[in-house]
């Protein structure tokens, strides 16, 4: 088993070998190296995801907003169970994981569309148009499961003083009860591009 593992390590072991050290520039050179890779790694999920889709025959707005949505949402989830064993309050994690789907869609989108738009601009001398398909209900079931989200952290806060932790059997029925929600926003999200509903 351990072969294994370190025949499929491999070549992210070579591939991040090219990180500088952090140590150059104050970690900038590594942190930009870093970018460039993850960048590449990107590409690379979003293409295999449109082979996956083509093979499978499934819609790959469903891959996109599973697989590939809960592959890049990984190392969100281990900073944010580090910061909450190490921090006496649970705002990290939680900060951690607002901001950072706050930082994707806002600048991870924002960018592309500006640069695109600009592009755009000066080459074709016309703005660029995405037409968005279902996604107004997308967004609009991701706000709905949001706000029971949120209310399932302030109601924990009041009751049990805190968002995190608290008796077990509460941690266990919060943590079924936020896995049903992203359940219920995947499942409506891939009726909807499936057009069943």
């Amino acid at each position: 088993m351990r072969i294994v593992l370190q025949l499929i390590l491999l070549p992210w072991r070579f591939l991040f070998a090219f990180v500088p050290p952090c140590d150059i520039a104050h970690g900038w050179v590594a942190f930009s190296f870093s970018l460039i890779f993850i960048t590449g790694i990107s590409y690379v999920l979003t293409r295999l995801t449109d082979l996956i889709s083509c093979v499978t025959g499934v819609n790959p707005y469903i891959i996109a907003f599973t697989a590939l949505a809960s592959g890049t949402s990984w190392p969100d989830l281990v900073a944010s169970k580090i910061a909450a064993e190490r921090q006496e309050t649970a705002d990290s994690a939680i900060a951690n994981i607002t901001c950072s789907n706050s930082a994707n869609l806002f600048v991870g989108i924002g960018l592309p569309w500006f640069i695109n738009t600009v592009y755009n601009s000066i080459a074709f001398g016309e703005p660029l148009e995405v037409k968005a398909g279902d996604l107004s209900f997308s967004l609009i079931v991701f706000f709905i499961t949001f706000i029971l989200c949120m209310a399932a952290i302030v109601l924990r806060r009041y009751f049990f003083g805190g968002e995190l932790g608290g008796p077990r059997n509460w941690a266990w029925i919060t943590c079924f009860y936020l896995m049903f929600l992203w359940v219920v926003f995947v499942v409506l999200s891939s009726l909807k591009v499936s057009n069943i509903i």
